[in-house]
């Protein structure tokens, strides 16, 4: 029985506002997939996109290696079967057999083929992220690998800071930097985010020093001998280089989200997203798998309005050419060439442009999301509000 002194029962109580930032902090993902459509983040990552293609085309004309096909055929190879390219030993009756090195892909055998089912610029990224990691690339390889990877970094270093600064003011409300703003940011934070890979690969490369004494016996028959011995012990040591590769690749985006958030320098940067990364594993791979549900709808919707832009622009001018020459002007753009009139090859240049501005939209949806993930991953671990930005 209620008293006088007691609260009333509120049966029959209605909830008129939710506040999905608290009920589900996660959702702030898909504001920054929306903030992936500003025109600033569009042009940031268009920016970088264009400087990307720039170096690395650079890189092809003075013919370093690693951009090659013999370096894709090494990839394909032991992706399509589980690591080919390292000793091959003569089996019984004559048949070669080499080692796995990806037990994985013998485990699950679901995996082979992903990297190819994968959009062209991630499969391309990922293809030459693995050479430098392979015991079958030469050093040439390696070296033009790491050179274009370098570049790639350094890039994204200036434009993904930028964006990330820009995404995260956006999110907690507070005026936003502009074009010319977050690029500057961009520029002068881009060394930060740059040495903490740098700094994290020259720990990997210090931690292989014993890995290549070891190599060097293993040049001779009883080095070898003495390196399957101890193998076990090799493989245990290489756990360590296993989680700062794993930590690098997985946790740059969250490397770049703590400069662009915090404003902090390299060992923050790389503190951070390692302890992130693995205090909360599950986490960083749930975000994941929202930001790909999301990006499928926002991906189709860029492709549209893309499509549309591309298809209303000739639309319009058809009233004006008429049918036959509309016909001709489309087969030519078809088959453009050197030869072609200079209308024809500028409007192919245009509709190439068109291509790259919605390709660039994925690397800046990515940065939107990874902005969103570090924020995320921050409140998770240490707790800190999410409208807290430095």
């Amino acid at each position: 029985m209620a008293t006088a002194d007691s609260p009333a029962p509120d049966h029959g109580r209605i909830v008129h506002e939710i506040q999905w930032s608290e009920a589900l902090p996660w959702w702030i993902l898909f504001r920054a997939a929306g903030t992936a459509f500003a025109p600033t983040v569009i042009l940031l990552a268009l920016l970088g996109s264009l400087a990307t293609w720039a170096g690395w085309s650079i890189a092809d004309s003075l013919k370093l290696a690693g951009g090659d096909a013999a370096a894709d055929a090494i990839l394909d190879a032991e992706l399509a079967g589980g690591g080919g390219g390292g000793l091959v030993l003569p089996a019984p009756g004559g048949a070669a057999v080499s080692p796995a090195l990806t037990p994985s892909r013998q485990v699950f055998p679901a995996l082979l083929g992903f990297v190819e089912r994968l959009p062209a610029p991630v499969s391309d990224l990922v293809r030459l992220l693995g050479i430098p990691f392979r015991p079958s690339a030469t050093l040439k390889q390696m070296g033009g690998a790491l050179a274009r990877l370098g570049w790639f970094v350094l890039v994204w270093s200036i434009f993904g800071t930028a964006i990330a600064r820009h995404v995260a003011l956006k999110l907690i409300g507070e005026e936003s930097p502009g074009l010319v703003g977050s690029a500057f940011y961009g520029a002068r934070k881009w060394l930060a985010a740059f040495n903490s890979v740098a700094f994290v690969l020259l720990g990997i490369l210090a931690l292989s020093i014993p890995g290549a004494l070891l190599g060097l016996l293993m040049r001779t028959e009883w080095g070898l001998a003495f390196a399957g011995a101890v193998w076990p012990l090799v493989l245990a040591g290489a756990v360590v280089l296993a989680i700062l590769a794993i930590g690098l690749v997985a946790g740059w985006p969250l490397m770049v989200g703590s400069v662009g958030v915090e404003r902090g320098d390299s060992f923050q940067a790389i503190s951070t997203a390692f302890s992130y990364l693995y205090q909360r594993p599950l986490h960083y791979a749930f975000y994941a798998l929202v930001a790909l549900a999301v990006a499928i709808p926002a991906l189709a919707a860029a492709g549209l309005f893309a499509d549309a832009t591309s298809t209303l622009a000739l639309w319009a001018a058809s009233f004006g050419m008429g049918h036959d020459r509309t016909a001709a002007v489309l087969e030519g753009m078809q088959s453009a060439t050197a030869e072609a009139p200079w209308g024809l090859r500028a409007l192919g240049f245009w509709g190439r442009g068109l291509e790259s501005l919605l390709g660039s939209f994925g690397w800046g949806y990515f940065w939107s999301i990874a902005t969103a993930a570090y924020m995320l991953l921050r409140q998770d671990v240490d707790g800190t509000e999410l409208d807290e930005v430095v």
